[in-house]
């Protein structure tokens, strides 16, 4: 089948996300066309969206997995413990966050957000995937993944509703809290920290 975009109507207006529905037309192997229409929440206005620009060079968001090694040569791992609304409950994570406009490298947004969110200063930055959707299902919201080691620690600098507590944890405890039913982790960040348990061992 081909999949082209017909139309594209903004239903809402909001400054971080917005609720956008999608009329494809599809013509079928056949050669008969129908109308689809596709519902999907996106961080652009309705002339940006992924569908219609098809640039997937720039990620909207980093993810940024953070490690510290102490003078013993242990590494740690850093989680932040956050309250996400739209789950209603606190989420244990690693730090994230948006790409902001004029930013062009995902390493100095990648730096920038460790700093905002765990007050952690980073280096030795390693790009684990530059760019990937987050849930395609549901968004066109693409997120890359910048692993970084800590060397220290400033000052954290949140937004007014940030509501994130960071700390580092062994790799001991992250197995433990991974079996755990009492910490709730995002799929994607389970799956992140099963691969830093296995580089780390």
């Amino acid at each position: 089948m081909e999949w082209k975009v017909k139309k594209v109507v903004q239903e809402t207006s909001h400054s971080f996300l917005n609720f956008v529905t999608v009329t494809y037309d599809v013509t079928k192997i056949d050669g008969t066309h129908y109308d689809y229409e596709y519902f999907m929440a996106t961080r652009h206005d309705k002339d940006h969206i992924l569908p219609l620009t098809k640039d997937y060079s720039r990620p909207d968001g980093v993810t940024i997995p953070l490690y510290y090694v102490d003078e013993e040569g242990k590494v740690s791992i850093l989680l932040t413990s956050q309250f996400r609304p739209a789950v209603g409950r606190r989420v244990t994570s690693i730090p994230a966050g948006l790409l902001d406009e004029g930013d062009t490298d995902i390493l100095e947004a990648a730096k920038r957000e460790a700093l905002e969110e765990a007050g952690a200063v980073i280096t030795d930055l390693e790009v684990l995937a530059p760019n990937g959707t987050t849930s395609s299902g549901l968004s066109d919201e693409t997120n890359a993944v910048v692993l970084g080691r800590i060397v220290s620690f400033k000052e954290k600098n949140l937004e007014a509703f940030e509501d994130i507590d960071s700390r580092l944890y062994s790799l001991d405890e992250v197995k433990e809290m991974l079996k755990d039913d009492k910490y709730f982790f995002a799929l994607n960040v389970r799956l992140m920290l099963l691969y830093l348990l296995e580089r780390f061992k």
